[in-house]
């Protein structure tokens, strides 16, 4: 059974909002404009987020880990740093709606990160481009597109908070995630592109099967994201499958596929 996501007070709290600031102000979100299995699924999709924003905690952390044991210049973590600090503010965020919708933040189950033997065996530089290509560059740059998405049509003022507190640090992850694939992939022979191909494919392989069912069930007409407006989904920071894979798909073709053709791994 998953676990809550506790909060701790006295100077465990006290160093927490000197890092981050006070907790969103959700106080003005209010339940009852909203249909209760709307509610329901916002409730689900927004534990979910926040489960996911945890194992980003864990996943950067280790990329902390990756970039000094690979030798990465000094500044290089001061970047990672940083970005174990955005999931956590994320992670808080994401906590905070949870609570204000009536749902419990619950940890991810399990709750530690368990990587594959044969990834954690593999030297600290390729497991730091490996993070960076699948997690910094790829994964960020579909979750921007998302945010933004979702931030650009909704109407709560108290959801749209935290989107764009989201979207504002998840813009800097990408920017960061491309810089570093692009001057580690120096450091590799061109006889080791086709393996970080094959990590890109491997990657983009969920997403573009999944946009695929989704869209092969759609009509020429649904085919357009001005079919799937959906402002009462958008007011609760949600969208539907539909609409989804067409963000996917823009956002693929548009910002995706041009950087990584640029850095020949695609």
């Amino acid at each position: 059974m998953a676990r809550r996501l506790l909060h701790a007070t006295g100077v465990f709290a006290e160093l927490h909002r000197a890092r981050f600031g006070e907790r969103v102000d959700l106080s003005d979100f209010d339940p009852s404009a909203h249909p209760e299995p709307r509610l329901a699924l916002a409730r689900r999709v927004w534990q979910e987020r926040l489960r996911t924003e945890l194992r980003s905690v864990q996943i950067m952390t280790r990329f902390l880990t990756e970039v000094v044991g690979a030798g990465d210049p000094l500044e290089v973590y001061a970047a990672a740093l940083e970005l174990v600090e955005d999931e956590i503010r994320h992670v808080a965020l994401c906590a905070g709606l949870c609570e204000a919708l009536g749902a419990e933040p619950l940890l991810p189950e399990p709750v530690e990160l368990r990587d594959p033997p044969k990834y954690l065996e593999q030297p600290m530089i390729e497991r730091a481009l490996a993070t960076a290509i699948q997690m910094l560059a790829i994964n960020e740059t579909i979750s921007v597109a998302f945010i933004e998405d979702l931030e650009a049509r909704c109407g709560d003022p108290a959801v749209r908070r935290v989107l764009h507190a989201t979207c504002a640090d998840e813009e800097g992850h990408q920017e960061l995630g491309w810089s570093y694939v692009r001057t580690s992939l120096a450091r590799f022979g061109e006889g080791t592109r086709p393996s970080w191909r094959h990590l890109v494919a491997s990657t983009l392989a969920p997403h573009d099967e999944n946009a695929r069912a989704i869209l092969a069930g759609l009509s020429p007409a649904q085919r357009a994201l001005e079919a799937h407006a959906e402002p009462d989904l958008a007011a609760l920071g949600l969208f539907s499958p539909a609409r989804q894979a067409l963000v996917y798909e823009r956002v693929r073709r548009e910002k995706l596929e041009p950087r990584l053709r640029a850095l020949e791994l695609l």
